[in-house]
């Protein structure tokens, strides 16, 4: 298990809020004229080769969350955490401990959460989540730290999709058809590329699916064609914006160090809700199929 002494997270670019479309962020970065913009199938074949290199990895991060006033969820990603609690009279902050384990189609995501008592906003809770994918069938638990109330499962959905994990599933399993971007074929290359936290940047853009939703992925093809940015949006208005940094492995490249999710609110602002830094990692090591269970 590698762990990382201290992962830098750079700060995503300020948004505007809900008078955004997709175009005004990224226009205004200076252009880079030196080099062309690579192809749907360029794209593919990079995130195919780093998907085989990988067998298996695992991965713990500590995010810390927000969950404010106004929130609401999204129809495209599920967010465990803040779906489970309603609408608050204030914000609530929270350290949760994460893990993501994948082997070939199989995957599992934990998270352990620790909601202290707060004046008016009722009694603590301390629980852990659990969601498995065997690669045919998922299942999800929720358990108390505390063995009471006894534990239950919440059904046979799977977390492949989950908005908190998005950063590792698209550097790991890019092109799996549950954990991946179900999206690519309705993807499309911009016509130029950008300077983005000073690095060569274009995008890879859906087009907008009959309800209105898209997702935009800002790629570094310098970098392997890694995703630096996640962007989903609704009807030319940003909903979330996913800002990743990564760290260079010597042997594996560059893995996913951190995060920053940032989300509309039912005002039109965007804020932050969580910001994730990754404590330690192993690819390729052997992981035991009852984890997948």
């Amino acid at each position: 298990m590698r762990i990382y002494g201290a992962v830098a997270l750079l700060l995503a670019l300020p948004l505007a809020g809900a008078a955004q479309d997709s175009r005004d962020v990224f226009g205004t970065l200076p252009r880079d004229s030196s080099k062309p913009v690579a192809t749907r199938a360029e794209i593919v074949a990079a995130w195919q080769r780093r998907q085989d290199a990988m067998k298996t990895a695992s991965f713990a991060w500590v995010e810390q969350q927000t969950h404010p006033k106004g929130w609401f969820g999204n129809p495209r990603f599920p967010e465990r955490e803040r779906e489970a609690i309603p609408a608050l009279r204030e914000d609530r902050s929270y350290s949760v401990a994460k893990m993501l384990a994948v082997d070939g189609d199989k995957m599992r995501y934990t998270f352990e959460v620790d909601r202290v008592l707060e004046p008016g906003l009722g009694v603590g809770r301390h629980y852990r989540y659990v969601s498995v994918f065997d690669g045919q069938v998922g299942r999800m638990y929720l358990s108390s730290m505390t063995n009471s109330p006894p534990a239950r499962s919440l059904g046979t959905s799977e977390d492949a999709q989950n908005l908190d994990t998005r950063a590792l599933p698209m550097a790991l399993r890019p092109l799996d058809p549950v954990m991946g971007h179900l999206l690519v074929d309705r993807a499309l290359p911009n016509q130029g590329r950008r300077f983005y936290k000073g690095r060569s940047t274009m995008i890879l853009e859906e087009r907008h699916d009959p309800s209105g939703w898209k997702t935009a992925l800002w790629i570094e093809p310098e970098r392997d064609f890694l995703v630096s940015r996640y962007r989903v949006a609704f009807e030319q208005k940003f909903m979330v914006d996913i800002d990743i940094d990564y760290a260079s492995d010597p042997r594996w490249g560059w893995i996913p160090s951190g995060w920053r999710v940032s989300e509309m609110l039912a005002d039109g602002s965007m804020r932050l809700v969580a910001e994730a830094r990754v404590s330690s990692y192993s690819l390729n090591l052997p992981i035991g199929i009852s984890e997948f269970r």
